[in-house]
């Protein structure tokens, strides 16, 4: 047995079987491939002086951060971040947002009767 790299960095063993005189088998164990997957990618453009740094999701390849960097302002440079969302996430979002707000009036309008009715009973009967 003897151990050695491949060319593309993988680690391979090479065991050599005589089952007899006249038969030679030579066996490579290899390493499996490493897969890669993106989880960032940084994109500098000189000409604007920014620096767009995207968070992507390794399962499904979509950008879940995105956060923009001014170069040129010096030291103190500002970062402004932007959360990309899908467009079925956005109209999940707009229609959660718009039940929030009619739930939010309708509880206050009933609230609103409530206080009405107990203001009748208190001071007219």
């Amino acid at each position: 047995m003897s151990e050695f790299t491949l060319d593309d960095g993988r680690k391979a063993e090479k065991v050599e079987i005589s089952p007899d005189s006249l038969t030679k088998v030579i066996e490579l164990y290899v390493e499996p491939k490493a897969s890669k997957r993106l989880s960032q990618r940084v994109i500098e453009r000189f000409c604007v002086c920014e620096r767009e740094t995207q968070t992507v999701n390794e399962e499904t390849g979509e950008v879940v951060d995105r956060v923009v960097e001014n170069l040129c302002s010096g030291p103190q440079a500002s970062v402004q971040k932007v959360v990309e969302s899908s467009p079925m996430r956005a109209a999940v979002e707009k229609k959660v947002a718009m039940e929030f707000d009619t739930k939010f009036y309708v509880f206050g309008a009933i609230i609103l009767a409530q206080m009405a009715a107990l203001a009748y009973v208190v001071f007219f009967m």
